[in-house]
């Protein structure tokens, strides 16, 4: 029986300390402002991580964080399909393509760290992809790993539903703002760009705030991963 517990855990908190701390030492040495960056709309969460030292540190802990959260999509994976296959539940479609969408978000992620920092049109290009699929994928893998929890609630009696619902709420808003972001920029594109990094920085913590209530989920669900010898 192994507790993997910590992995969701980790996939909440590692990639939520690593940015601020990567803003800390980004702004000691001058390379961004010093300001609350959630309102201020002062430097992007990138601009934190371009140069060195902080770049260093960026890489140094986003690269394990986008290797952490595959183990978390493919840990859930494992479990639903585990509960689904208890009650005969033969539907694989959603718990499939949670694990494919996780997993190619962490690709973004990789994509995207990788060259950060590099200058020229095909840098900022992959830059863009990586971002792009990392926080839409995610969003939508997260959106499957609620869908089946509530297909297999009767199989979770030991987790809150108000926990499940806050997680749904989280959803809902993190869609609101993300149509708000569109309306704005169609709105007033030169205004809106004074406010996009606020915007980036708030929908980046409400996506590691939900893994962080998945591993309330994990925790309250107390399952273990068992490894057999054959």
């Amino acid at each position: 029986m192994v507790n993997v517990r910590p992995v969701a855990l980790l996939a909440a908190l590692l990639p939520f300390l690593a940015v601020h701390a990567t803003y800390l030492l980004a702004a000691a040495h001058g390379q961004v402002e010093w300001c609350f960056p959630y309102v201020d709309s002062c430097a992007s969460i990138s601009a934190t991580g371009r140069q060195p030292p902080a770049s260093y540190l960026f890489r140094a802990t986003m690269l394990p964080t986008a290797v952490i959260l595959g183990a978390y999509w493919w840990l859930n994976h494992l479990w639903l399909g585990e509960l689904r296959r208890r009650v005969g539940d033969a539907r694989r479609a959603a718990n499939d393509w949670m694990l494919a969408l996780g997993l190619l978000a962490c690709v973004g992620l990789i994509l995207y760290v990788t060259v950060l920092g590099e200058a020229g049109s095909a840098w900022a290009r992959q830059r863009r992809i990586g971002a792009v699929l990392f926080f839409s994928f995610t969003y939508v893998a997260q959106l499957l790993f609620l869908f089946q929890l509530r297909r297999l609630r009767g199989q979770l009696p030991a987790v809150p539903g108000p926990l499940l619902r806050a997680m749904w709420m989280l959803c809902f808003t993190l869609l609101a703002i993300g149509v708000l972001t569109v309306i704005l920029q169609a709105w007033d594109k030169a205004w809106y760009i004074t406010v996009e990094d606020a915007f980036e920085w708030v929908l980046a913590l409400m996506l590691q705030v939900n893994f962080l209530l998945g591993y309330v989920v994990w925790r309250h669900a107390g399952w273990y991963l068992e490894t057999r010898v054959p």
